[in-house]
């Protein structure tokens, strides 16, 4: 009684799930018949296209691009012309993320596209050294320049006392210290004495309208300054002028053995290729030290009055990252808002370590072939035609035409820019910017549209009998 009672239950368990199947494709196959009356108002967006047809009876789903022209039929002026525009986008494309030019909306939607991906799918971040933060904004100390005025700079003294802890031991994996010794002080010889015997350690150095600002001290140092049309941090360059290094590219060299050169103007990296201009992932955030203390951050005088235990040393210098700055006043503006100048840098350098900087021939491939269908599309894609409405003010067809058709492509095209980033992001680590696709797009739609225009003219006009 009791296995018939299973056996009942499994066949109605079963008439269920064909139902619930049926109704699955059935809302499936609307979902593409709908989606296909949008695609049929654009021009893009016709670039996938869903199509439903009956063989034998038979409901079936196909992909397949309409073009005006069959592939199999386009002949080798055709396939030439398509290879060189893509080659053409595939440059520029590369020139454009190259650069230091980012548009605003475009770098937004980036960031939200990030968050939104950490909130679906969060990950945690596993950190490749054990990292120490210390703040130096609340140990300062004022000096006079060279005009008289006042200038606050960081506590020599305290500096000297922590780089002689460093120095007693010389156990630590490396030093970031972002610090400027740009104006002498009264009790610099303390740090005279310290800096020379300091070791794995880099400082930043700045450049001046006629080379790098000077400094008090002779330190290892390394570029720290980017470029902005924006008046916000959004890339940081590798190289400037084919031979100086900036920060970030000099601790990856010094802690992981990599060696990176200019060659035919373009970045290597152990022969490799990088871009120029990278937008670094920011793995590593100012909540993460001060609210949800996932790392050691210490006040640098804090740090000193407790480093006379002798087991401080073992627990939070040794064999640790330190991470040296100002976590308070030098700050700057990021695509996911207000960032310490030091953790910009550490963020960077933690990118490249993560290949951020160099795409792999995978990368490559797929670029070259996502731009190819995007050339074969635009040339020879078939646009649908506008279809006729009843609206018989001007003001109803004006923005009839407008949300479909203008509007419409527009959407389209920045969806299929978003997704060319969506993959490259996912796939292989680099984000790239993808505006230059979308103005190529409308640029090519355009000339195409007037040419069609202008070639009809041209045609003779049909004689009267």
């Amino acid at each position: 009684m009791r296995r018939y009672k299973n056996a009942a239950t499994n066949g109605h368990e079963g008439l269920l799930t064909l139902f619930f199947n049926w109704l699955r494709l059935k809302s499936f196959i609307a979902a593409i018949q709908w989606l296909e009356n949008i695609v049929n108002k654009t021009n893009i967006a016709g670039l996938f296209w869903f199509c439903c047809f009956d063989q034998s009876g038979k409901q079936e789903l196909f992909y397949c691009m309409k073009l005006i022209k069959p592939i199999r039929l386009l002949n080798w002026k055709n396939w030439l012309q398509l290879t060189l525009l893509t080659v053409l986008l595939f440059f520029v494309f590369l020139f454009y993320n190259n650069g230091n030019f980012v548009l605003d909306g475009e770098e937004s939607l980036l960031t939200r596209m990030d968050i939104g991906r950490e909130m679906m799918l969060p990950k945690t971040y596993k950190a490749p050294y054990r990292f120490i933060f210390i703040n130096v904004s609340k140990d300062l100390q004022l000096v006079k320049d060279d005009y008289g005025a006042d200038n606050v700079i960081t506590d020599r003294e305290k500096l000297a006392s922590f780089f002689n802890l460093l120095n007693q031991r010389n156990k630590h994996r490396f030093l970031l210290a972002d610090l400027i010794f740009d104006l002498p002080a009264d009790n610099d010889s303390l740090l005279e004495k310290e800096l020379p015997n300091l070791q794995k350690v880099i400082f930043p150095r700045h450049l001046g309208d006629s080379g790098f600002l000077p400094s008090v001290f002779s330190v290892p140092s390394a570029i720290a300054d980017y470029s902005t049309n924006n008046k916000k941090f959004s890339k940081f360059r590798l190289m400037y002028q084919d031979s100086l290094k900036t920060l970030p590219v000099a601790i990856h060299e010094a802690l992981n053995k990599v060696t990176y050169e200019v060659k035919h103007g373009s970045v290597y990296c152990n022969g490799k290729y990088n871009l120029q201009n990278i937008p670094p992932r920011y793995f590593i955030r100012p909540f993460q030290l001060q609210t949800t203390k996932e790392y050691p951050y210490f006040n640098l005088g804090d740090l000193l009055v407790l480093a006379s235990d002798s087991s401080f040393y073992n627990q939070f210098l040794e064999d640790r990252f330190i991470v040296l700055g100002n976590f308070d006043t030098d700050v700057h503006i990021t695509p996911i808002g207000k960032m310490p100048g030091v953790m910009i840098l550490l963020n960077t350098f933690l990118s490249l370590l993560d290949g951020r900087a160099q795409p792999s021939a995978g990368w490559f491939i797929m670029i070259f072939i996502i731009f190819f269908i995007i050339n074969l599309y635009v040339l020879y894609g078939k646009k649908p035609e506008p279809k006729k409405t009843d609206h018989k003010n001007w003001w109803q067809l004006f923005i009839y035409n407008l949300l479909h058709g203008i509007l419409a492509n527009f959407v389209s095209i920045a969806g299929l820019c978003l997704l060319i980033t969506v993959l490259s992001d996912f796939i292989f680590h680099i984000k790239p910017h993808t505006f230059i696709i979308f103005m190529y797009i409308i640029i090519w739609q355009g000339i195409l549209k007037y040419y069609q225009v202008w070639k009809k003219q041209r045609q003779p006009a049909p004689k009267s009998a």
